[in-house]
């Protein structure tokens, strides 16, 4: 098993990452002109010196670093003899510090990279959506070293699966522990707004697809066991099918957060909560975010009535998203997912799910939310989507 693990820079943090099998830690500057897979707001205060200080680190324990280069939009941009100076420079600096993989999602830019700086080992990021063996072989052709699967929609597809390792002899990668809605239907809109979030545009980001997602989460409780994570337990299972390397989200959690997550998929173990493994906020520690960090990135005069995003921070507070939560909104009981899951899902239905009710069954005996938090979270959520969709945030 090799691990692709997210940065959160904690250098003290490294010794221990060295002892679990971490191939690779991944992250990226908190934006650039290329952009990348999450807005800036989420990569903390990090600066290229402090990055040239982390991967020297990494180094000393045997780990690579990857630079994430993942955006799924160029804005267009690349097609400017400014864009492509930038670009030489950016690819020159990265491997003066030490960095000699990337991870792409634009053809162009992978081939771009291949021809500039043919040394780079270049990884295909899940935004590229690779699903088919079609698609795998293209971007094999292409020079990809290692194609990270569309592991949203096809990580319970065993047939398919098998079929796309058959297909091509580069590496394959999973994601082992998203929440994301099964075969999500915001999934191209929310990459492309990440995309434009990342890229050094100061215009406003409201993650309407994280709320949206949240909020039917909160709703539907199957969502949390219909999303196609990959239990510790099953590793074996996606072994037997060719698979060896997993990435673990995500970015910026808290260091013992992180360490739950490779100390459970190195030792093939779910902690008793195996939310501790899935939802992106909700931590005990995280960091509070300083005021500087609301004004520059939420702070926008111009854009709407910052009145309104009060609603938003007393939300995201209540859920732990922008400080340690008091509580927990949700937990999914380990012990009370059968021990044969995986073997039921080998004749899953798919994201549509027809008359199957597996997940149903299992998630009403397993996920456990806290009721009073679930409907303050709820009524939260909607009173923002309405002020959203009617223009009330802006006093149209």
């Amino acid at each position: 098993m090799k691990l692709s693990v997210p940065a959160n820079y904690d250098l003290q943090l490294v010794p221990q990452l060295a002892r679990y099998p971490v191939d690779e830690v991944y992250g990226k500057l908190p934006s650039d002109f290329v952009g990348g897979g999450r807005p800036s707001y989420m990569a903390g205060r990090l600066d290229r010196a402090k990055l040239a200080d982390y991967v020297a680190c990494l180094g000393r324990g045997g780990i690579e670093f990857n630079y994430l280069l993942n955006s799924s939009c160029l804005a267009n941009r690349e097609w400017s003899r400014q864009w492509q100076k930038k670009l030489n420079r950016l690819l020159a600096d990265l491997k003066d510090i030490g960095i000699s993989r990337l991870t792409v999602s634009s053809p162009y830019l992978l081939e771009r990279i291949r021809a500039a700086f043919p040394a780079f080992r270049i990884r295909v990021g899940i935004f590229a959506q690779v699903d088919t063996p079609a698609r795998a072989s293209f971007w094999q052709a292409l020079g990809a070293d290692i194609i990270t699967l569309e592991s949203f929609s096809i990580n319970r597809d065993f047939d398919r699966l098998r079929s796309i390792r058959a297909a091509v002899t580069c590496g394959l990668q999973l994601i082992a522990n998203h929440p994301c809605l099964p075969n999500c239907p915001m999934q191209y809109y929310h990459q492309n707004a990440f995309a434009h979030a990342s890229n050094g545009d100061r215009s406003l980001f409201i993650d309407y697809c994280f709320l949206k997602c949240t909020a039917m989460r909160l709703r539907d409780p199957s969502l949390l066991i219909r999303s196609a994570w990959i239990r510790p337990e099953d590793i074996a299972a996606y072994e037997d099918l060719g698979f060896d390397q997993f990435k673990l989200l995500e970015r910026d959690i808290p260091s013992e957060d992180l360490l739950l997550r490779i100390d459970a998929y190195s030792r093939r173990k779910s902690p008793e909560d195996l939310s501790e493994l899935l939802i992106p906020y909700g931590f005990k520690k995280s960091q509070p975010k300083p005021l500087w960090w609301l004004l520059k990135y939420f702070f926008k005069p111009f854009s709407l009535n910052p009145a309104k995003l009060r609603l938003l921070q007393r939300m995201a507070s209540k859920a732990g998203m922008l400080c340690p939560a008091g509580e927990k909104v949700v937990r999914v009981l380990s012990c009370e997912l059968p021990p044969d899951f995986i073997d039921r899902l080998r004749t899953c239905p798919g994201p549509d799910c027809g008359d199957c009710s597996y997940c149903d069954r299992i998630a009403a005996r397993a996920v456990v939310f806290n009721e009073p938090l679930r409907h303050q979270l709820l009524d939260s959520l909607e009173q923002f989507d309405k002020q959203l969709v009617t223009g009330g945030l802006w006093n149209v």
